[in-house]
């Protein structure tokens, strides 16, 4: 008997290892995706062709996925307006990213990105849906320093454009992610983010079609046209990496650990494009990161003991 219980123990234990392992190279895949765009940009990609060719290649790996669902690849006549709105929100996430990194640190642009669950959790508790505890407002406070910290060389060289990009993308996550999720619990993952990448083509089409300004240029280097095409392809090994994770070991979990996608970004951006933090940089970029790990611990400890 007790050899049993000592096996089933062993076997959980290889699976959760298993899982963890999955998530965290999900948030490696994720964390090449921004360092891949400034290089194919640098390279003398326009952002908007890197905004298409991500959303090519994330339909084209979806579809067979969503074939062997079984899933239906149209949406109901009802949720086609928010799907087209959530897509729009998803376009300007991405661009607003994509045109930050021009401007700021690629693991400063993430970071400020992946703020964007506490602003769904601050408007969930004025509008009633959630509330947020003490401790989490404190992880709010502690953010709120460590991203001024983080924030003051980037000021003092005056990239306040770039700043400006990376909370335009932060807003555009938090809207876009809020919409997505009501749409997901009807639709299924897999349809709801292969109708968006399809959109995506058809608005960025028709904003190079239209006389806005918005010109194809493809990359000039064999360099750029790997980094265009993996931008595309870490984005989408990512996300179904980091969904197979939330399968063996919790959505709630899975979640937490992609909280080290930033320290990553900023790694990754160290050894392909050179952009070192200061000191002051790193200590904001800490605390940043404890603050937001404490405020997802503390919401998984109260969604646990519901």
């Amino acid at each position: 008997m007790s050899r049993m219980i000592w096996h089933n123990v062993n076997k959980k234990v290889t699976r959760d290892a298993v899982g963890v392992a999955i998530v965290v190279l999900s948030s490696l895949c994720i964390a090449f995706v921004p360092s891949s765009a400034k290089i194919s940009i640098n390279e003398g990609a326009s952002i908007i062709a890197l905004l298409i060719s991500r959303c090519l290649i994330g339909a084209v790996l979806l579809f067979p996925i969503t074939l062997m669902q079984r899933t239906r690849l149209l949406i109901p006549r009802a949720l086609l307006a928010k799907t087209i709105i959530a897509t729009f929100f998803n376009v300007g996430m991405i661009g607003c990213l994509y045109s930050a990194v021009q401007f700021v640190d690629v693991g400063l642009a993430v970071l400020i990105l992946y703020m964007f669950p506490l602003g769904i959790a601050i408007w969930s508790h004025f509008s009633g849906r959630q509330k947020v505890n003490m401790v989490q407002w404190g992880s709010v406070a502690g953010l709120l320093a460590g991203l001024v910290l983080l924030m003051l060389d980037t000021v003092r060289v005056g990239s306040v454009s770039g700043l400006l990009l990376c909370f335009g993308s932060m807003v555009c996550a938090m809207i876009y992610t809020t919409m997505s999720s009501d749409l997901t619990d009807s639709l299924g993952s897999a349809l709801v983010n292969l109708q968006t990448n399809i959109w995506s083509v058809a608005i960025l089409s028709l904003a190079v079609l239209l006389p806005l300004g918005q010109d194809i240029t493809l990359p000039q280097t064999t360099t750029g046209w790997i980094a265009i095409l993996s931008n595309g392809t870490f984005y989408m090994l990512g996300f179904w990496l980091f969904f197979e994770g939330c399968r063996i070991i919790g959505v709630t979990r899975a979640s937490i650990l992609t909280l080290v996608d930033p320290l990553f970004a900023a790694v990754i951006a160290i050894l392909f494009l050179g952009q070192f933090l200061t000191f002051s940089e790193w200590i904001g970029f800490a605390i940043i990161l404890g603050a937001l790990l404490v405020f997802e611990t503390q919401k998984s400890r109260e969604t646990g003991s519901l």
